[in-house]
């Protein structure tokens, strides 16, 4: 009996923003004393082509925000934004993940959910039993505010519940709306969080591989491992704050150079007490904080230049959305045809880092 991921899927709000509109975005809300010309650079630095964003309208790109005029919405407007945004794109993502596992929707057992970016009761879980159809009698689990790595404990969550119960099938759904809490300071942190961030939902369905319905994706892509560190002296570098106006994310400078210290050493001793070395990992799916921490993670493993790929694809063509984005980089990867172990990496406020094992094998699905 392995934990498996059986299917995936991935979705966002309708809205696409492209540089030009996120420009318009970031003119309309910041404050007067805010160089636009540090927007631009911002946009150009931060390796995302476009986006998709649930407070855009069709008729006007800051739409949420600019019925709020010069004055910053509070947290009660954000959330109903973000309840608004998040249930429909839960939905279509955990439907996809259905499909693509070959399970039927009434077969699964118990339910995780992820979010940062809100918060509603009945939320989330409700929503997609209801959505969905799924069983009234699923166990629910909700993981709140872990940042962007939520995924990676999502899954780890999962895995034990198969563990735990061979007969589990288990569906996994993250969804966020980062576009609810953006910043309308002066502060540099807060605009590269600005910029960096996109909307969208993705799950996965996880059962044990044996007996399981046979998925549409390649293969089955057994979970090998998961693990956390929280890295020491880092509690202010990055931080997830609940405001007035909204959620408030502090960011500071050194995040990558810390990510660049405790990582090697970390990763080193998560593979050798698997036989494997960074050289015997076909894929890597590195959470895009943004460019420059993908960018730090392959540096310091001393990775092949192409390692970072995936991840810089899907922060260009979709932006940060938190929890959500690993698990768009793990879809491509396994729908790419990887073969042979891909560790997952992520980070979020603490500063803390998960990694995630798999090893996706064509020959699981054949053999």
């Amino acid at each position: 009996m392995i934990p498996s991921i059986l299917g995936f899927g991935c979705a966002h709000p309708p809205q696409r923003m492209d540089t030009t509109r996120w420009l318009a975005l970031a003119t309309a809300i910041a404050p007067p004393r805010v160089d636009r010309s540090l927007l631009q650079r911002l946009a150009d630095r931060s390796g995302i082509n476009q986006r998709w964003c649930a407070a855009a309208t069709d008729n006007h790109p800051a739409g949420f925000y600019a019925s709020f005029g010069s004055l910053p919405p509070g947290t009660a407007a954000r959330m109903e934004l973000w309840a608004g945004a998040v249930r429909p794109m839960a939905f279509a993502a955990c439907s996809d993940a259905i499909r693509t596992s070959g399970v039927q929707a009434s077969s699964i057992t118990h339910l995780v959910t992820a979010s940062c970016t809100g918060f509603a009761a009945p939320g989330m879980d409700q929503w997609l039993i209801r959505d969905l159809g799924l069983t009234p009698s699923i166990r629910r689990t909700h993981i709140g505010f872990m940042g962007c790595h939520a995924a990676i404990n999502a899954i780890a969550a999962a895995r034990d519940m198969v563990r735990a119960d061979p007969t589990a099938r288990v569906l996994v759904c993250c969804g966020e709306v980062c576009s609810a809490h953006l910043h309308y300071g002066e502060r540099i942190d807060q605009w590269i969080s600005n910029t960096l961030f996109g909307d969208g939902a993705a799950a996965v369905v996880l059962a044990s591989s044996v007996g399981s319905a046979q998925p549409s994706v390649p293969a089955p892509s057994a979970i090998i491992d998961t693990q956390s560190l929280l890295i020491g002296g880092s509690e202010n570098a990055m931080t997830w704050e609940i405001g007035d106006h909204g959620f408030m994310m502090g960011l500071s400078a050194e995040v990558p150079a810390m990510i660049e210290r405790a990582l090697p050493p970390w990763i080193d001793a998560q593979l050798t007490a698997r036989g494997l070395t960074r050289s015997s990992i076909a894929g890597w799916a590195i959470h895009p904080g943004g460019p420059r921490v993908i960018d730090s993670v392959v540096n310091a493993l001393g990775l092949p230049a192409g390692a970072g790929d995936a991840s810089r694809a899907i922060l260009h063509d979709f932006g940060n959305m938190s929890s959500a984005t690993l698990l768009f980089i793990l879809e491509r990867l396994v729908r790419s045809g990887v073969e042979g172990p891909i560790v997952a990496l992520a980070f979020g406020p603490g500063l803390s880092a998960e990694m995630l094992l798999i090893s996706a094998s064509t020959r699981s699905q054949t053999g």
